[in-house]
């Protein structure tokens, strides 16, 4: 099955391609659906032979076609990034029995690390969550867990084990923005907190939790020592709560086995 796996890995690079074109035409409040993409300097449009992910890149040595300026990094490594991760989801899930289709657990990972590529990407570059980046996919996935429960399949969390991880994780966030008037944690890692509880359910919402502040914390004493970063910076919080959700999606079970077997 190693041809199965260029395939994948191929998927990824376009799904990869189009998350930075949807990245880049959000900001730039344009359509998705309409128009071809265009250099972000000079806003000349790009032929669909200067848009191959990688490759194109390489070939062009990170300038654009038209006016020479530097193509951000951002965009091969992205698309190098989903190609991998897709990879690694597979092999993943290719060692795990399921009593459905392989298919379907693959589609919905790739789903979600998706939007979880993208949500680190935005709240990284902009210090923004939108609505659109955690509600709607958490809106489809609940909707589509539903849908395998009706039919048993239960490979994913249980509806109330999301909607009590839901709870926790947004009304934790709920609590911190009305105590510190939103000074310490913004209303898009409220919503983000929704979308974390419907992927990992109530247990390893918690685990992502603590994760993700113990990230957090490493990387801004980092920050301290080796930048100018100052105490009382903001730091963009979603990329440590994404980081730590796809920790959790895929290594959650065995870290929480792993901490109960120590204090027992």
């Amino acid at each position: 099955m190693e041809w199965f796996y260029i395939i994948i890995f191929v998927s990824g690079l376009i799904f990869g391609s189009f998350l930075n074109a949807y990245f880049w035409r959000v900001r730039e409040n344009k359509s998705i659906w309409t128009g071809r993409s265009m250099c972000t300097k000079c806003k000349n449009k790009i032929k669909w032979f200067d848009n191959i992910p990688i490759v194109s890149f390489l070939i062009l040595r990170a300038k654009c076609r038209s006016c020479r300026r530097k193509i951000s990094w951002q965009y091969p490594l992205v698309e190098l990034w989903m190609g991998l991760v897709f990879v690694f989801i597979y092999y993943h899930i290719s060692h795990i029995t399921y009593h459905i289709p392989i298919y379907i657990p693959l589609v919905v990972d790739c789903f979600i690390i998706w939007f979880l590529t993208l949500i680190f990407l935005y709240d990284l570059k902009y210090q923004e969550i939108l609505d659109r980046f955690t509600l709607i996919p958490a809106a489809i996935l609940f909707i589509g867990i539903l849908i395998f429960q009706f039919f048993n399949l239960s490979i994913f969390p249980s509806v109330a084990s999301m909607l009590v991880g839901a709870g926790i994780a947004s009304g934790f966030f709920l609590a911190q923005f009305l105590i510190s008037k939103g000074r310490w944690i913004g209303g898009g890692d409220i919503r983000l907190g929704v979308l974390m509880g419907v992927i990992l359910g109530w247990k390893l919402t918690i685990l992502a939790l603590f994760l993700a502040y113990i990230i957090g914390a490493v990387i801004g004493i980092i920050l301290l020592i080796f930048s100018k970063k100052k105490f009382d910076s903001q730091i963009a919080f979603g990329t440590f709560l994404t980081v730590a959700t796809f920790i959790c999606m895929f290594w959650g079970d065995g870290i929480l086995n792993w901490y109960f077997r120590l204090i027992m």
